[in-house]
């Protein structure tokens, strides 16, 4: 299996077929395994990197039970050094979207573009706020078994897609999850947005209300940036409609010219 070495950890990565390099971002529990789909077909165009984040999964934590936001960044670049990677496209998914978006504005000079997929800069919102600290609540008592029947469930149908789900979930660190949760809870990055200069897509579900509030910051605050609404869908997009995202994904490395990126 493959891995690289970062800040004392060895992290389990994930890297299909060749073009511009997408660097997928998961929520807490989920690893790569969120990405199944992505990795099975954008490999035709992209490079699709995908890694469980530490004390995830696969992947050591590197004897300490906590990864800051920024910490997850650095390994974002040490993983596109391993890979030989000058530029990326980070694409984070939920809260995954706070690690791409610190990678954008610690790194601008790698990244060529950002994709948020139902993400947020901080968490301002009163639902938000209680569901990240149900899940810090729940790493407390360590409901991963629980936690990981969830997120398999509610993200997809597919048997085998909801198996690597619930195996990462539950092989990940309970105490580094339940600080991961409580890290993402207090991550603030709206003041530093201005700071992102790279063409950025914000994609959101329709459906999703509670977290549309989230795209007007990104608006307000960042220049040249997409705003999109996938219809029939709330907060899975990854998992439940692919096809319309990967069109999303193709659309906007063509717009921007990012095809030679490497």
């Amino acid at each position: 299996m493959p891995y690289f070495h970062s800040n004392g950890a060895d992290l389990y990565y994930e890297s299909t077929g060749s073009g511009p390099p997408l660097m997928f971002l998961h929520p807490p529990a989920m690893g790569a395994a969120a990405f199944y789909t992505q990795r099975e077909e954008l490999s035709d165009q992209f490079q699709v990197i995908t890694f469980d984040a530490r004390g995830h999964g696969k992947s050591g934590d590197g004897g300490r039970n906590d990864l800051l936001i920024a910490e997850w960044a650095e390994d974002m670049a040490a993983l596109a050094d391993h890979l030989g990677v000058s530029q990326i496209i980070p694409c984070g998914y939920s809260s995954g979207a706070n690690p791409a978006l610190e990678f954008a504005i610690s790194y601008p000079e790698r990244t060529a573009g950002l994709i948020l997929i139902s993400g947020y800069p901080e968490v301002s919102t009163n639902i938000l706020d209680k569901q990240i600290k149900i899940g810090i609540w729940g790493m407390k008592k360590d409901l991963r078994g629980m936690l990981a029947k969830w997120l398999a469930v509610s993200h997809t149908g597919n048997k085998k897609h909801q198996r690597f789900i619930e195996k990462t979930a539950k092989a990940s660190n309970p105490v580094l999850l339940k600080n991961l949760y409580a890290n993402s809870l207090y991550y603030q990055c709206t003041e530093q947005l201005p700071k992102i200069k790279c063409p950025v897509a914000a994609i959101y579900g329709a459906n999703d209300y509670y977290i549309h509030y989230y795209q007007y910051l990104f608006y307000k605050y960042v220049r040249n940036i997409q705003l999109i609404h996938i219809q029939g869908i709330a907060h899975q997009i990854p998992t439940k409609k692919p096809k319309e995202l990967h069109g999303i994904i193709r659309s906007f490395v063509a717009q921007h010219h990012l095809s030679s990126i490497t």
